[in-house]
């Protein structure tokens, strides 16, 4: 109930209520990210420790701790934090994030050991399924929370993000045929481009042009307006379907055609992006760097891909693949948690900014990209080395990180960011 004059029962404006509505929104949400993405960065560090260990798959296990342990759950807790944070939304209910996150990370970790060591079908098929439901109730959950939003501006990349959670439950589909049987050369390159360009390149390139501007303290560009996204989220959308179909029943020039369009998506999403300029990346450093130097290891491997494809070649070959994994979705990865790492914490603006000139770090960056480049040579071993010199360096500062939060003086306001 209301008060005469708009004010509400205990003398407060409206103003200063919907303040208060809306910051008790992020720090729930907020809270609720914490633990997931938390979760995907101890992921990320297991498949960093099997990619030096001997193990029977090879290189299949760290992959897929890596992308759909690691990568699927940093989606999960993030564009959950985006949506409430950028529409205005409502945080979802704490037990659907809790059974979402339960899922994911259960079945992550079932698929990956049912593999490498050779469980029966049927309990390796369970994990599959426990991904497949987390994939579907994030799209559920990220629906409600910009349907509950005073802000439309992130209608469409929720759209977006919908599609590469259908392309994700597709590509989980293929990858429960793939291990029931052997399959095609061509139909194990669809599982990979659905899942890979679908699922996450979808998610990453609708994040980007608000994400980007919140990393270098900018405006979003003028051109990045609902209708450009829309309409490169239909693209991206379209293309992953058409290569994924076209590697499927080997018609290479079909796959040629979808890769190649997914490329110029990209491209037209790097043209959304705000312009940067010297004090941005003198502010962010390293992780805008890191951040756009992953986007352009991206594109480099759809390109290459296309050209593979078109030739008849292996489309995701052992050096495109690293490419696009490390290189690409790595570096993005490592660099968007150097930034949401300190706003979670919390702790108001002194332990933020003793947070951002904590994960302020040259040498993961440095690491990461030495790694791409002997990975995509040959030299695996050495590549191997340069990568754990990253995973090492990240996971102290997040331990610093943690650590030096519960020493730092707080915001005489008590303010959260």
């Amino acid at each position: 109930m209301s008060a005469p004059g708009g004010d509400t029962e205990d003398g407060t404006s409206r103003a200063a209520s919907s303040t208060t509505a809306g910051d008790r929104r992020v720090r729930d949400v907020q809270r609720q990210a914490r633990p997931t993405l938390l979760l995907a960065t101890g992921f990320a560090l297991v498949a960093a420790l099997f990619a030096a260990l001997p193990h029977d798959t090879g290189a299949w296990l760290p992959l897929h701790l890596f992308l759909v342990g690691s990568l699927l759950l940093a989606i999960s807790g993030a564009s959950q934090l985006f949506a409430v944070t950028w529409s205005a939304g409502d945080a979802p209910g704490g037990r659907a994030v809790m059974t979402q996150r339960v899922l994911l990370s259960a079945g992550a970790a079932g698929v990956a050991a049912g593999r490498e060591l050779a469980w029966p079908d049927a309990l390796t098929g369970v994990a599959a399924t426990a991904v497949v439901a987390a994939l579907a109730l994030l799209g559920v959950i990220l629906v409600r929370i910009v349907a509950s939003g005073r802000n439309r501006r992130f209608d469409a990349p929720v759209g977006s993000y919908v599609i590469a959670l259908v392309a994700g439950i597709v590509g989980c589909v293929m990858g429960a045929a793939l291990a029931a049987g052997p399959r095609s050369t061509g139909f194990r390159a669809a599982h990979e481009t659905v899942n890979l360009l679908g699922l996450i390149g979808i998610v990453i390139a609708a994040t980007l042009p608000f994400f980007v501007a919140t990393e270098a303290r900018t405006k979003m560009s003028p051109r990045a307006d609902q209708r450009a996204q829309r309409l490169l989220g239909a693209l991206l959308g379209v293309a992953v379907f058409v290569a994924g179909a076209g590697l499927a029943a080997d018609a290479r020039v079909v796959a040629a055609l979808g890769l190649g369009a997914y490329a110029l998506g990209l491209v037209a999403i790097v043209g959304l992006l705000p312009h940067l300029r010297r004090k941005q990346f003198r502010w962010a450093g390293p992780r805008l760097v890191g951040l756009l130097a992953g986007v352009g290891w991206w594109m480099g491997a759809v390109v290459v891909g296309a050209v593979h494809a078109l030739r008849g070649h292996e489309t995701f070959s052992d050096a495109v693949l690293l490419a696009l994994v490390v290189g690409g979705y790595v570096q993005i990865l490592l660099s968007s948690l150097a930034y949401l790492g300190p706003v979670l914490r919390g702790g108001g603006h002194l332990a933020l900014s003793s947070g951002f000139r904590l994960t302020r770090s040259w040498i993961t960056l440095v690491a990461v990209n030495t790694a791409a480049v002997l990975l995509v040579a040959g030299f695996r071993t050495a590549g191997t080395v340069a990568l754990c010199v990253a995973a090492t360096d990240t996971a102290v500062r997040a331990v610093m990180l943690r650590v030096n939060g519960s020493v730092i003086p707080r915001d005489p306001t008590g303010a959260t960011p």
